[in-house]
């Protein structure tokens, strides 16, 4: 029976939202969690932290998970305030330390090895213009273009409003062209 029918003789209308298990939600999360605290951190050891520290906390906050909400949402939520909260307790001694092929996708196999030189050094050279920028737009940046997150699901990880989220992008982006355009 569907919501509407359901409404029309006055049923009552149940949502059924599958449950989704703590563990499940590691497993299914555990990466993007990682990669989120590694661009935003800009250290592997720094980013192994704040996954744990994200997972401990959702743990501890499970019981008071929404679960009509998606998990994916409250996890990079807490991943991001962690990562924050880390960088801002190293204050700025932590910089893009990570190797472009730790951080990287899978190379194309049929790209030459010359353009596959170009296409790391060209990453190389993005992820280095990212992780100087200021923490307000990196976050948005690597949730925007590393988890391909859109504009509202940002909002709603960081906990600001979409048009915030959307000058923060238009900011940022103003910011890596001028860095890598300086960089040329």
């Amino acid at each position: 029976m569907t919501a509407s029918v359901a409404l029309r003789f006055g049923y009552p209308v149940t949502a059924t939202v599958p449950s989704v298990t703590f563990a499940e939600g590691v497993r299914e999360h555990q990466d993007e969690v990682y990669g989120v605290a590694l661009r935003i951190t800009g250290d592997r050891d720094a980013a192994l932290d704040v996954a744990s520290a994200t997972f401990l906390k959702a743990y501890r906050a499970f019981d008071r998970y929404d679960q009509v909400r998606p998990l994916r949402h409250w996890l990079l939520r807490i991943a991001t305030n962690e990562a924050i909260t880390y960088v801002r307790k190293r204050g700025r001694e932590l910089r893009r330390r990570v190797e472009v092929e730790h951080a990287s996708a899978i190379p194309d196999p049929t790209a030459s090895p010359d353009t596959e030189s170009v296409a790391r050094e060209d990453r190389a050279r993005i992820r280095a213009a990212v992780s100087t920028l200021p923490e307000l737009y990196r976050v948005v940046i690597v949730l925007r273009y590393f988890n391909d997150l859109s504009v509202e699901e940002i909002a709603q990880v960081t906990g600001r409003p979409a048009s915030t989220v959307g000058v923060q992008l238009l900011r940022g982006r103003a910011l890596l062209r001028s860095s890598l355009g300086a960089g040329r």
